[in-house]
């Protein structure tokens, strides 16, 4: 059976390498489309990006502390990676297949009709995918993918697949700003459920792609001799000028199908808890120093949930924080220490017994450690995990904190303070749409937010402006509904790499207690392993080639983090 799947397996993937015109060719059943519109092929690539920005992007979330795990040291917390690429491996498949023979098929007709708006927006998504796959996996293949008839595919070293990305990009923006042809904004607006055929708003998005990809550069000695923080700034000031322009896709969750994957009924968050991490940010101990009332962030009631008891001291809550217990990480294991000794609600004892109430609530709402069913279940949710709220795949205050980076790293103060706040603020207003969809949290006041503005977790002055300071806003600000990029930025910074002006690490108090024994030594995570049931059978000269059989491959550090 093992050899037979796996001839299955190979014939399910040549099948889908096979050129997009060969394949419709020999599709010649006159109940099923022969000649498929474009409108009809574009709307679950896109969908198929947000789904795997949640669902695989929880690893990176967990290697970045956006989250932690309930077991603890039992999974990426302990950073083992995916020995054998057993796991983490979705948007693999995703990629080359499911998005990558779609994305094929919409540039082949769409060139073939002259449809250029279309065309503009598939080489834009095959870009932001290039982005993503390669960040997660390091080498990949780019000049040989979707060749036809070939058993073994060459891994392009991510340098290269940089350099094809930047050229992807640069396609995108050719095919947008043509008028000519079939291009209609009636058109792309059949097709298009992230921008509704506003080809201005996707040439925007294309930028901000820009501006990340150059960002990534910012340990090459080029990046500012060679003016890279320049055309990051450019990139940033051409892309979002608000949150009118975030890219977003609306989720109506009638159905499974048309739920967001933060949400509560998809159950993709059901193990994975806010992080220590997260939660000293906004409770004020790390941003002020004391996590007392007046120093919280008033966003905390908006992102985090609450536990049911939010007064009793212990190692998930180990100060007076107003009840925002987190999952932890320890030597001696981690997650939630009271999940073991919790007797779960009922309907007619809805609060369960102490121990429950010391648990750490799920990310969907407050004072909900298990989705128990029936009327126990959380069905709004909160902040971006809610059924029916929109998911974003990039919004303007993240690109102000890139703007505010790459300002910084120029030594241009100014003007890096000026986007810092802009992100902050930017930040304030898009945490308040989403607790305005969920009716659950009140909005952030004007009052709370000057409050908050005049607080120490705010620089106030251009002079005393850190790194750490832009990293830790624009993690703040990445939480959750961002993980890769958040991932990307850690491993810029090497995890632990100390801010100059502060002689404390930029992450400040980001910490891994223990590491797994696949990783011979305290190294952290850098990559994933391609999937195993395709690239292990036909690729195995590959990925012994590049490293890929050694039992620390996930620790080799990127091309894009090395100095």
């Amino acid at each position: 059976m093992r050899y037979v799947n796996k001839y299955l397996l190979a014939l399910v993937f040549f099948t889908s390498l096979i050129s997009c015109k060969k394949y419709f060719d020999i599709n010649s059943d006159p109940a099923s489309p022969q000649n498929a519109d474009l409108a009809s092929i574009l709307p679950p690539v896109l969908a198929n990006s947000f789904f795997h920005n949640a669902v695989e992007g929880s690893n990176a979330a967990v290697l970045s502390q956006h989250f932690t795990g309930n077991a603890g040291t039992g999974g990426q917390d302990s950073h083992s990676g995916n020995p054998g690429g057993a796991s983490a491996t979705s948007f693999w498949r995703t990629f080359y297949t499911t998005q990558g023979t779609s994305i094929n098929l919409i540039i082949d007709k769409g060139m073939k009709e002259e449809n250029w708006d279309y065309v503009g927006v598939a080489y834009a998504m095959r870009a932001w995918g290039f982005q993503q796959l390669t960040d997660y996996f390091g080498d990949v293949p780019f000049y040989d993918a979707w060749k036809a008839n070939q058993a073994s595919f060459y891994y392009d070293p991510q340098e290269v697949v940089y350099k094809g990305i930047d050229s992807l990009l640069r396609q995108a923006l050719f095919y947008l700003n043509r008028t000519d042809g079939k291009v209609s904004s009636a058109s792309l607006k059949r097709g298009d459920i992230a921008y509704n055929g506003d080809r201005s708003k996707w040439i925007k998005f294309t930028y901000g792609l820009l501006a990340r990809h150059y960002n990534r550069r910012t340990n090459k000695s080029n990046y500012i001799l060679e003016s890279y923080a320049d055309s990051v700034i450019k990139f940033v000031d051409l892309s979002f000028s608000s949150n009118a322009d975030n890219f977003q896709v609306a989720f109506p969750a009638t159905k499974n199908d048309d739920t967001n994957p933060f949400g509560p009924a998809r159950g993709n968050f059901n193990t994975i808890k806010q992080s220590r991490f997260i939660t000293q940010l906004l409770d004020g101990t790390i941003l002020s120093g004391s996590p007392t009332p007046v120093n919280r962030d008033p966003r905390i009631r908006a992102l985090l949930s609450l536990s049911a008891d939010t007064t009793t001291i212990t190692t998930s809550m180990p100060v007076a924080n107003g009840g925002y217990r987190f999952n932890i990480l320890a030597l001696t294991g981690g997650g939630d220490f009271e999940q073991t000794a919790a007797t779960a609600p009922t309907p007619t004892n809805p609060r369960g017994n102490a121990a429950w109430q010391r648990r750490v609530s799920t990310v969907y709402g407050d004072s909900l450690p298990a989705n128990t069913g029936g009327a126990l279940f959380v069905k709004a949710g909160k902040y971006v995990f809610q059924n029916s709220a929109p998911a974003t795949l990039m919004a303007y205050h993240e690109l102000q904190f890139v703007k505010a980076e790459a300002a910084h790293r120029k030594n241009n103060k100014g003007l890096a303070h000026s986007a810092y706040l802009n992100g902050i603020n930017a930040h304030f207003d898009f945490t308040n749409t989403y607790s305005s969809l969920s009716g659950i949290t009140p909005p952030i006041t004007a009052a709370q937010r000057a409050a908050y503005f005049s607080s120490p977790a705010v620089k106030t002055s251009a002079g005393t402006l850190t790194l750490t300071d832009i990293m830790l806003q624009k993690f703040i600000g990445d939480w959750a509904w961002n993980p890769y990029e958040s991932w990307a930025d850690i491993r810029r910074y090497h995890y632990f790499d100390l801010d100059p002006e502060t002689s404390d690490k930029v992450y400040k108090t980001f910490d891994i207690p223990v590491y797994n024994i696949n990783n011979l030594g305290p190294k952290p995570v850098y990559r994933f392993l391609p999937t195993f049931n395709s690239e292990f059978d036909w690729n195995e000269q590959e990925i012994r080639r590049i490293g890929g059989f050694n039992q620390d491959y996930h620790t080799y550090e990127m091309w894009f983090s090395q100095l």
